[in-house]
């Protein structure tokens, strides 16, 4: 037989260890959230009774990646701790220790899954490693949750669905799109079937950062220390989920083929990128398994604006929603009824006092819904509302959309990872 490597032979090893003391860990944490105790009204808790019991002990929880990780509410939850972070650059570990008051901090955050102090990881490391960096996670025995995409590959989606079916852990997408409060509205108004049928959507994820138009200047986030990082040139189809997402997630309705179109200049200046993408805009149609139809758009560049439209519509047979964030408030229609501003609520009363103070921060308030959705699935022993199922099914049409626009507007087929609610 071939001699296999030496460093395969010890990262087999280590992964066998970091497995046994952190599924030890995992049986900790399911029998302190198993006893749990009703604590009456007091600073940083709910009335009993209004959200259910609390946990005997708090979700300990490790932080990844000090850009965007920095942007959630680990350490203000109720019902959670963090008691450890990790980010590779040294500036950034810092200001993720101060931000969660943390003195725990790793480099590459491998050397954290074998930490029994450590129930569960909030993911937000570079996009193409997100599969890898979760599955390592959930082998770990511990649960996850993860920035979108959920996966760049089709291959990646069943390799993350298949291992959280193998561990039975807790896998949470964090779509901020999901938790803006416009679309936890339409989400309540279609569980209670005040659109009728939905039989046609719309999503779209309109951003200039100047960038990906002839003339505009790079950004920090293309390059760092002179050197490309991810999003050097990567396909707008395979970031899709801000668009995707929210329709997917109020409709219950994946979907089941694509055809696209993209667009990009003749003088594209990210033509050698590593994703072989010339595109910066790209529109597409959609199937669902309901049997509508969906468009979903995402664009880099649209006229040098350089604000954001993050965007759904949702057209029912007794009633419309038409989002539009961050610019003008939503606006809803009845058969019957001119166009209006939609009632939208704004669900603070969903979360603990404590944190009700961010229902507005930083992606409209979506951080701190997300904090407090991934805390409690884990306390009530559930599946999150944006679960792996959700995960692939948000990032999936995308994938297959890329595919389309190379081949000229081809319908793709986009794979079942098992969807079910």
């Amino acid at each position: 037989m071939p001699h296999e490597p030496e460093n395969k032979v010890q990262d087999v090893g280590r992964r066998r260890i970091l497995t046994t003391v952190s599924s030890a860990a995992l049986v900790g944490l399911h029998s302190a959230l198993a006893g749990t105790r009703e604590v009456r009204a007091s600073t940083g808790s709910w009335p009993s009774g209004l959200m259910g019991p609390r946990p005997a002990r708090k979700v300990r929880i490790c932080v990844v990646g000090g850009g965007f990780g920095r942007s959630f509410y680990w350490s203000e939850h109720p019902d959670c701790q963090v008691t450890a972070v990790s980010e590779l650059r040294d500036d950034r570990r810092q200001l993720l220790m101060e931000r969660y008051h943390c003195d725990k901090a790793y480099g590459d955050f491998h050397e954290m899954l074998g930490d029994p102090n450590v129930d569960a990881v909030a993911m937000f490391t570079p996009a193409p490693q997100h599969v890898d960096h979760c599955v390592d996670v959930l082998n770990a025995g511990k649960h996850v949750v993860c920035a979108v995409p959920a996966a760049f590959t089709l291959e990646e989606c069943q390799r993350l669905v298949d291992t959280v079916k193998k561990t039975g852990l807790t896998y949470m997408q964090a779509e901020t799109g999901c938790y803006h409060a416009d679309t936890m509205t339409a989400y309540k108004l279609a569980r209670e079937g005040k659109f009728g049928t939905i039989y046609y959507t719309q999503g779209e994820y309109l951003h200039d950062e100047g960038d990906f138009h002839q003339g505009g200047k790079p950004s920090g986030l293309l390059y760092y220390q002179g050197r490309r990082t991810w999003r050097y040139g990567y396909p707008p189809a395979k970031y899709p989920t801000h668009a995707t997402g929210p329709v997917i997630f109020v409709t219950d309705d994946p979907m089941t083929e694509v055809a696209c179109l993209g667009w990009g200049p003749k003088d594209n200046p990210f033509l050698d990128n590593p994703y072989n993408n010339r595109f910066y805009n790209v529109t597409f149609m959609a199937k669902t398994k309901k049997g509508n139809a969906s468009r979903i758009a995402i664009q880099h560049c649209f006229g040098g604006r350089d604000d954001i439209a993050e965007r759904a519509e949702y057209w029912g047979t007794d009633m419309v929603f038409l989002e539009e964030r961050f610019k003008t408030p939503p606006m809803i229609s009845r058969e019957g009824e001119e166009l209006k501003p939609a009632p939208v609520n704004d669900h603070t009363d969903e979360l603990p006092p404590i944190l009700r103070q961010y229902a507005k921060v930083g992606h409209a308030g979506a951080e701190v819904f997300i904090t407090h959705e991934f805390i409690t699935a884990l306390v009530e022993g559930r599946r999150p509302k944006t679960d792996v199922y959700h995960g692939v099914a948000y990032c999936a049409p995308g994938i297959c959309a890329f595919d389309s626009a190379n081949k000229n507007g081809q319908w793709v087929r986009v794979p079942d990872f098992g969807w079910h609610t």
